[in-house]
C-alpha cells in the first residue's frame, strides 16, 4: 500500500493478512460508507499464478460461504481485487488461542468446508479447484457459519483435457504441509486434491500440531491417539498420499462425518437417559414434494401425524408456497411466519420459518442452520416444499416422496425438475412416489409411471398408492379444512391404512407396534 487511497473511493484502513498472491487490506468505499477487502496482487512476480485468474474464478461463483467479487483495478503497479468484507475469526487465530478445538465441532465445521468443496467441484462446465485449504483461509462468523476465503491459487479443472492449464507443471502450489503431495510433484489436480488438505486442516485443528513444522507427525499416522476410532479412520482416508485411495468426491466424506456425529450423538443419548429431553442431532429428515395442487400438504400432515404416534417428537417444517398447512395449523392470534414450532397435537409441532429459499439464496445458510437446530429436539422432521428447494436440503435428507394425481403430466414436470438441477441419480435410492387415487377404476400406479419413465432412473422406485373418499377428496378441493382435527376423524379406513403402510416401510420400520395405539 503505497498511498491511503486508490482508484479515488477506497480509502485503506488496516492489513488484514497476507493471501496467497498478495497482501488484503480492510478498505472503506468513501462514498457509500461500506468496508470491503481489497487484495493488492504485484506485478512482475516470477510466478506461474496469473493475478487475473481469482477474479475470473469468483465472478462465476455464488455461495453463501464465499465472498463475493466486487470490482477489479489496475495499474502499473499492481492488480486489486475488491471482494467481500466477512467479519469473524479465522480458524487459524482460535488455534492461536485455544490451541486445539473439540473433536465434535471440528467435524461440524468440516461439513460446511465439505459443502462448499463440493459446490467448487460441482462447477460447469469446468469444476473448481480450491487448492490451498488451511486454518489461515477460513473465517468462524459471529453466527458460527464458515466462510473461505482466498482464491490466489485456485484453478478450474479442464475436463476436456484433463489438467487445471498453468498449474499442473509447476513446482509448488499451495502451502507446505496442507498441500497435497500431487501440488509438488507436477501432478493433475483433482477434487480429491482439496480433500487431502480439508483432512489435515480437520486434524491439525483437533490435534493442535501443525503440519508445517511437523511432517512426520502426519506421515506416520501418530496423530491417532489423538482421535476416536471413526475419525480417524475418516481422516486418515482424507490424508492417503495416492488420491485414488481418498474420498472421491466432497460429499461422500460430508456423508461420513454427518454419520459419525450421529453416532456420537446416540452414545451420548445412552449415557443420558435419566434426561428428560435426549438429542437427537441428524434425526430423520424426510422431504414431501409434488407438482402443486396434488394434495403434497396433505400427505405431510397425514404422515406427520401417523409418525407422531410412535412416541417420538415430530416437526413439521413448512416450506411450502401455498401455505395451506398454515391455514389448520395456525391458530387465531399466533404468527405465521414465525421463528418456533407451534405444538399441533401431543408430539407433534409445526413451523412455517420466515425463509425465501430460493436458487443459491443467501437464506439457504439460515435453513441448513435451522435443521441444525431443530434435529436437537424432534426425532422426525417432514419438509413440505416445491421441488427447487431440494438442491439445498438434499445432503439431509433419508427419504424424499414424490406426490402426484394419476394425471402423467405432473408426473412429468416433477422428473423434468430433478433433471435440471442435477438431482435424479443423486436421489433415486432414497425416493418414493406416492400416488393419489381418487376415485375406483383407475390404472394402477405402476403401469402409469412405467408408461411415463420407461428407462429412466426412477422406473423402478417403490410406489404407493393413496385412496382418498369422495367426502375428503371434495373438503380438499373445494375448501380444504377449516381446522385440524386429525384425519382419523375426516378419512377412511383405506387411507390411514396406506398412510400407515408409507410410515412403517420408510420412516420408522422398526417401531410397528407403537404406530397402532389407540388414541
Amino acid at each position: 500500500m503505497q498511498d491511503s487511497y486508490f482508484h479515488f473511493k477506497y480509502r485503506y484502513i488496516r492489513l488484514l493478512g497476507h493471501g496467497g498472491c498478495g497482501d488484503v487490506y480492510l478498505a472503506e468505499n468513501t462514498k457509500l460508507g461500506n468496508f470491503w477487502a481489497v487484495k493488492e496482487i504485484p506485478k512482475g512476480r516470477d510466478s506461474t499464478i496469473s493475478g487475473y485468474l481469482e477474479p475470473e474464478i469468483l465472478k462465476r461463483l455464488n455461495h453463501p460461504a464465499l465472498p463475493r467479487i466486487c470490482d477489479v483495478y489496475e495499474d502499473e503497479r499492481c492488480i486489486y481485487i475488491v471482494e467481500d468484507y466477512i467479519e469473524g475469526t479465522c480458524l487459524k487465530q482460535i488455534l492461536d488461542e485455544k490451541g486445539s478445538v473439540e473433536e465434535k465441532k471440528a467435524a461440524e465445521w468440516g461439513i460446511q468446508l465439505c459443502s462448499v468443496l463440493d459446490y467448487l467441484h460441482s462447477q460447469k462446465p469446468d469444476p473448481v479447484i480450491y487448492g490451498d485449504m488451511k486454518p489461515n483461509n477460513i473465517i468462524l462468523t459471529k453466527g458460527e457459519t464458515i466462510k473461505l476465503i482466498d482464491f490466489g491459487i485456485s484453478s478450474t479443472l479442464n475436463e476436456s483435457r484433463g489438467k487445471p492449464p498453468g498449474l499442473t507443471e509447476t513446482a509448488f502450489i499451495g502451502t507446505k504441509g496442507y498441500a497435497a503431495p500431487e501440488q509438488f510433484m507436477c501432478c493433475c489436480l483433482c477434487p480429491a486434491t482439496d480433500i487431502y488438505s480439508l483432512g489435515v486442516t480437520l486434524l491439525h485443528l483437533i490435534t493442535g500440531v501443525g503440519p508445517v513444522k511437523n511432517y512426520s507427525f502426519y506421515q506416520n499416522n501418530n496423530f491417532s491417539e489423538y482421535l476416536s476410532p471413526q475419525i480417524d479412520e475418516i481422516l486418515k482416508k482424507c490424508i492417503n498420499p495416492k488420491p485414488d485411495l481418498r474420498y472421491r468426491t466432497a460429499e461422500e466424506l460430508m456423508k461420513d462425518l454427518r454419520q459419525y456425529l450421529l453416532a456420537s450423538s446416540d452414545t451420548l443419548i445412552r449415557k443420558s437417559v435419566h434426561e428428560i429431553s435426549p438429542s437427537y442431532i441428524f434425526s430423520k429428515i424426510t422431504a414431501v414434494t409434488g407438482a402443486g395442487g396434488t394434495g403434497v400438504s396433505t400427505l405431510t400432515a397425514a404422515v406427520a401425524e401417523q409418525a407422531s404416534k410412535s412416541g417420538n417428537s415430530v416437526c413439521i417444517v413448512d416450506l411450502s408456497k401455498s401455505g395451506d398447512l398454515a391455514k389448520i395449523f395456525v391458530r387465531a392470534g399466533e404468527n405465521s411466519p414465525s421463528t418456533f414450532p407451534h405444538k399441533t397435537k401431543p408430539n407433534m409441532y409445526y413451523l412455517r420459518p420466515t425463509i425465501e429459499v430460493s436458487g443459491d439464496s443467501p437464506e439457504n445458510v439460515t435453513l441448513n442452520k435451522l435443521l441444525g437446530q431443530l434435529q436437537e429436539k424432534y426425532r422426525y422432521i417432514f419438509i413440505d416444499g416445491p421441488p427447487d428447494v431440494l438442491k439445498t436440503i438434499e445432503i439431509y435428507l433419508d427419504n424424499i416422496f414424490i406426490v402426484s394425481d394419476m394425471n402423467p403430466f405432473n408426473i412429468i414436470k416433477i422428473f423434468q425438475i430433478l433433471e435440471k438441477e442435477g438431482l435424479a441419480e443423486k436421489m433415486v435410492s432414497r425416493t418414493s412416489f406416492i400416488i393419489n387415487k381418487f376415485y375406483k377404476g383407475e390404472l394402477s400406479s405402476d403401469i402409469l409411471l412405467q408408461g411415463v419413465f420407461n428407462n429412466e432412473p426412477f422406473r423402478k422406485t417403490e410406489v404407493f398408492e393413496v385412496t382418498y373418499s369422495e367426502k375428503v377428496y371434495l373438503k380438499w378441493m373445494y375448501g380444504y379444512f377449516e381446522e385440524f382435527a386429525g384425519f382419523n376423524s375426516l378419512i377412511s379406513d383405506n387411507f390411514k391404512k396406506s398412510i400407515s403402510n408409507i410410515i412403517l416401510h420408510k420412516i420408522i420400520p422398526n417401531e410397528k407396534k407403537s404406530l397402532f395405539k389407540k388414541e
